[in-house]
């Protein structure tokens, strides 16, 4: 019982964890602006869940749950590039003005 119920949980994270970063990406490309965004901030996170990922297959290879991190892991990738590149072409634009 305590097994599903932490199988339950680990569920539930795992999809909010996915779903909140959907938002993010959606902004990025709809509005082309990256301005409020901290790349360092993403930086760490990437760390963070490349980090949980090396501990997921070191101590608990359970397949769900490595899916799980290297989905986050490209959300968070995603997210950096995106804001990366929109930066970049602020800066761009700012510089030829």
């Amino acid at each position: 019982m305590k097994y599903a119920i932490a199988l339950a949980l680990l569920g539930i994270y795992t999809i909010a964890q996915s779903i909140a970063y959907i938002p993010q990406i959606y902004k990025l490309f709809k509005t082309k602006k990256a301005d409020d965004l901290s790349l360092p901030s993403w930086l760490i996170w990437f760390i963070s869940d490349f980090s949980y990922l090396g501990y997921v297959l070191l101590e608990t290879p359970e397949i769900g749950l490595i899916c799980a991190t290297l989905w986050d892991i490209v959300l968070i990738l995603i997210t950096f590039v995106l804001t990366l590149h929109y930066q970049k072409r602020k800066k761009n634009r700012q510089a030829g003005e």
